[in-house]
């Protein structure tokens, strides 16, 4: 029987009648389909092992390592937890800030995320939603003097929060202090086109975020800030946005090449939300004026 694909809207659907654990070659090719043609897919009632999660990952494409190695699961060095439950001694079970702020997974490396893949194992009562926003429905909608500034311009991305003004380095995760201090050293910024070129589609969409973009190759920071500030604007906006508020055993797929998302938090104190994520190795991003796709 073939699975079931119900649009949620234009670029989000969701999968029903599936069993990720028990893919078949037939099954694959219905995802990747799907997924061409929505950028979002809710994959309903999964109910995986974390094993069993990168096992199915794999199946999609080659996975891209977590640089966080702190929070992997125990079952398997492709998952990463993504976690607010602290252990009595004070150390964190899985990435306590994952997602707090707007942003497109893995930009700040040179060949970033393809997908991400994110599977609910525990929802808080209240709160935990994610947002996704639509870049290329944001590129759409800027006026064209804006566009011409960021049409062949490279954003600057950088995973430190301490470069980051935008963002706040979160008291609530142990380690958070270390671990962006650290990456200062060891991960340098990385360029990436404003405008990106999808690989597969050929759509323009706009390819910066708050969480990672902190400046503008070649322009003065006077001249580049604002101009952040006013496309992150449109990022903002809730017209471009999907909320997904997480039911039990959901799985969400997105694609990263024309998304960005955000965790919204807002959970009770007390209350816990744990996911676990994989994630699709991408190739290095670009921009074809001409819209030419690098894969049909």
């Amino acid at each position: 029987m073939a699975i079931k694909v119900n649009e949620i809207t234009s670029w989000v659907a969701e999968v029903l009648d599936f069993e990720g654990s028990l893919m078949t070659s037939g099954e694959k090719l219905e995802i990747e389909q799907a997924f061409r043609s929505y950028h979002v897919l809710v994959l309903r009632d999964q109910t995986m092992t974390a094993s069993q999660l990168s096992e199915f990952s794999r199946k999609l494409g080659p996975l891209e390592q977590p640089i966080n190695t702190l929070y992997l699961h125990p079952e398997s060095s492709d998952v990463l937890i993504l976690s607010n439950e602290i252990r009595p001694d004070g150390t964190a079970v899985g990435v306590v800030d994952g997602g707090d702020g707007w942003h497109s997974d893995s930009s700040h490396q040179p060949e970033p995320a393809k997908a991400t893949i994110l599977q609910s194992i525990k929802n808080p009562d209240v709160g935990g939603d994610t947002l996704y926003c639509n870049m290329h429905m944001v590129f759409d909608a800027l006026p064209e003097t804006t566009r011409s500034k960021v049409v062949r311009k490279f954003g600057v991305n950088n995973v430190s929060k301490v470069l980051n003004p935008r963002v706040k380095i979160s008291d609530a995760r142990p380690d958070a202090k270390e671990f962006y201090q650290a990456a200062l050293t060891k991960y340098p910024s990385v360029l990436q086109p404003l405008v990106r070129t999808h690989p597969e589609t050929g759509r323009q969409s706009l390819y910066c975020s708050p969480r990672f973009t902190i400046g503008i190759q070649d322009m003065d920071d006077t001249e580049a800030q604002p101009l952040l500030d006013e496309l992150f604007e449109f990022i903002y906006d809730e017209k471009f946005q999907y909320r997904h508020t997480w039911s039990a055993n959901d799985m969400v797929i997105w694609d990263n090449r024309c998304l960005n998302h955000k965790a919204t938090g807002n959970l009770a104190p007390g209350d816990i939300r744990r996911m676990h994520r994989t994630v699709l190795r991408g190739d290095s991003a670009y921009y074809d004026p001409e819209g030419r796709p690098r894969r049909q």
